[in-house]
């Protein structure tokens, strides 16, 4: 009969280490899955931010993949915690190399977003093709009213000035 308690006792025991094992495991993926969410909506948003049109647009998605980042942080940090308590080598081994290389991303996110809230390449383009544009065209009009003149009376002063013309032209 005391034989017969200590093999229940035992399995029962078992069952219940068995469950603990299991909501462990639940909470590690639970926290994983939410980890490789947020780092994808983060992504997602920090390319809306880069494309965004308005500077208004652009920070309303580097907030929301600031948010996202901070979510990843927030996880990574239970899963460190979990970890510590009944996790295996392997298993702190890969959250620290996680870490690490989330840690890079982070310097590198926080440069992106930044530039991207100064909407510089939506800004150089604008000024590319509005006022570079039309200073260019009017850079060019004066050259080649420059080569007509020179064109007039052709000395050896004027095709040197015509050539000059030219290659101004041809370097804007």
């Amino acid at each position: 009969m005391l034989l017969a308690m200590i093999l229940l006792v035992l399995h029962f025991r078992t069952l219940q280490s068995s469950a603990a094992q299991l909501a462990f495991k639940a909470e590690r993926v639970e926290l994983v899955e939410q980890m490789r969410l947020s780092v994808t909506l983060a992504s997602e948003a920090e390319k809306s931010a880069v494309m965004a049109i308005t500077d208004e647009d652009s920070q309303t998605y580097a907030d929301q993949a600031r948010s996202a980042t901070a979510t990843v942080e927030r996880a990574r940090q239970k899963l460190e915690q979990l970890l510590k308590t009944g996790g295996t080598k392997y298993g702190r081994d890969s959250l620290a190399q996680f870490s690490g290389a989330f840690a890079k991303l982070q310097r590198i996110d926080n440069d992106l977003l930044d530039l991207a809230v100064k909407n510089t390449n939506l800004k150089a383009y604008s000024l590319a093709f509005g006022p570079a544009a039309e200073v260019l065209k009017q850079m060019d009009a004066a050259l080649v009213r420059v080569i007509v003149v020179s064109g007039n009376s052709p000395s050896a002063d004027d095709i040197k000035v015509m050539r000059l013309a030219d290659g101004a032209r041809i370097s804007a």
